[in-house]
């Protein structure tokens, strides 16, 4: 009994050290994993190059295409403008994942073309090797999501530009 009076005090102090310790640890995973979400869920501004640009027109029943977006269909007579083009570079994005997207951007471009986009106003106003700002999110995993395209950065797609950035950070 009084071996245990003796080390009661010890014993109180290591269980506290762990506890705390483990406190900690728990602290900086949640603020890692924090940090994680809030980079993925930012919405970054790059560059982009046209590289062409075509009216695509379906001429068979139904004309399927595989895109970034997965499958999409088509019907015979309906018709995309679609512009074509790369993201220069994901300089926005912090090393680690900067490798990622660089290497899914590659393997993308590779399995289905360029990237491409349709429905746009300024289809007309733009020919190969015009600048555009992409907007983008990029994901821990370097998956690369399209927030946004605009062939200059008028008052009115700076304004849509800052509201997307106003919903995503809240």
């Amino acid at each position: 009994m009084n071996l245990i009076k003796r080390r009661w005090p010890w014993i109180s102090v290591a269980v506290l050290v762990v506890i705390v310790m483990l406190g900690f640890l728990a602290y900086r995973a949640l603020d890692r994993a924090e940090k994680e979400f809030k980079e993925s869920k930012w919405v970054r501004t790059s560059s982009g190059t046209v590289l062409s640009k075509e009216l695509f027109r379906c001429h068979e029943p139904t004309c399927v295409y595989i895109g970034y977006g997965g499958r999409m269909e088509m019907k015979s007579g309906e018709s995309q403008q679609r512009v074509y083009f790369q993201i220069d570079n994901f300089d926005q994005v912090s090393e680690p994942r900067r490798a990622k997207a660089l290497q899914v951007e590659k393997d993308l471009v590779r399995m289905y073309g360029p990237r491409s986009t349709y429905a746009v106003d300024w289809y007309d106003r733009v020919e190969p090797g015009a600048k555009l700002y992409v907007r983008y999110q990029c994901f821990s995993d370097g998956r690369i999501e399209i927030v946004g395209i605009d062939a200059d950065p008028s008052p009115v797609s700076k304004a849509k530009s800052n509201k997307a950035l106003q919903l995503t950070a809240r």
